[in-house]
């Protein structure tokens, strides 16, 4: 193959250039609104978590600041423990509230972009663990959609089909091999800094199984514990949490949901997206909350 002289174009002229031109103009217009934010993060545009982060700064940002404030009044700053942390949205975006920070991530690319971000924002008070969490130790399979990195469910664990997130098993077409550890081995590490601690559990349909094995944990100690809820794939749940002694359960609702989309289209428009902690009604539960919450009965007497 002859390749002397032969054109190897970056940018082809015509509508190539204007593509090029549109697409690197936006990117960089969101580069510098990111230079100009507290916390930075690596991401990549294929993940949902991470489309939001570049544009907004952080994955949920309301969530976010709810329970910074949820903190504040707590006083649970000693110790947060992420379960689930991904890229460590949650962990980067709350660890300066804390003293010390456990940031555990099974998904063996994404724990080292977790890492990554905590490096990047000097928080060194905040460690890694790449293993995931459960009733007891056992080696399992993490899958992923190959589109989006931001929903991964651990296959032979997890209580949510893939339909739950309008997806088919077919498209949960990355696998990797984790390791999981008994979660009330892992915490009871911490036992001394539990009682002043928050805990965030985010893990895809296998909060049930983590919550039933730390339960008396949390009676003896009743750090606050938030927990991505879909109500009806994990009915069984509802009666583990309203039954932990101690505890009073609140919820974050997210206002523009619901299954018409034009209507969630025009609330987004006219109002935003807005979140609020409101004491939950076991009897009467949203499908989804972003984060319920165990909120210790001591802790819920300050909401109000």
């Amino acid at each position: 193959m002859k390749i002397e002289g032969k054109k190897y174009f970056e940018i082809k002229p015509g509508f190539d250039l204007v593509r090029y031109l549109v697409d690197y103009s936006y990117v960089t217009t969101l580069a510098r609104r990111a230079k100009r934010r507290p916390f930075r993060m690596f991401v990549e545009l294929t993940s949902t978590v991470d489309r939001h982060v570049l544009t907004e700064g952080l994955f949920e940002k309301g969530v976010l600041d709810l329970l910074a404030d949820l903190i504040r009044v707590s006083g649970h700053t000693r110790l947060m423990i992420d379960i689930g942390a991904n890229i460590g949205n949650h962990t980067v975006a709350l660890a300066p509230l804390f003293d010390r920070v456990e940031a555990v991530e099974p998904h063996p690319v994404l724990f080292h972009v977790m890492t990554a971000n905590i490096l990047r924002n000097n928080l060194s008070h905040v460690t890694g663990h790449n293993f995931g969490l459960a009733g007891e130790a056992a080696t399992a399979t993490l899958s992923e959609t190959l589109e989006d990195h931001s929903i991964c469910r651990v296959k032979e664990r997890s209580r949510l089909s893939p339909e739950v997130f309008g997806l088919s098993a077919d498209q949960f077409g990355e696998e990797f091999s984790i390791e999981l550890r008994a979660a009330d081995e892992f915490l009871s590490q911490y036992a001394d800094d539990l009682s002043r601690a928050f805990i965030k559990i985010d893990v895809e349909g296998m909060e049930q199984e983590i919550i039933a094995a730390i339960a008396p944990l949390l009676e003896k100690h009743h750090p606050i514990v938030g927990f991505e809820w879909f109500t009806k794939a994990q009915p069984e749940l509802t009666d583990i949490v309203k039954n932990i002694p101690g505890y009073e359960l609140w919820g974050i609702r997210m206002h523009d949901m619901g299954k018409n989309y034009a209507m969630r289209a025009a609330k987004l428009f006219f109002t935003g997206r807005s979140y609020k902690l409101e004491r939950l009604d076991p009897e009467k539960l949203d499908p989804i909350y972003p984060l319920a919450v165990l909120v210790p009965e001591a802790v819920g007497a300050r909401l109000g």
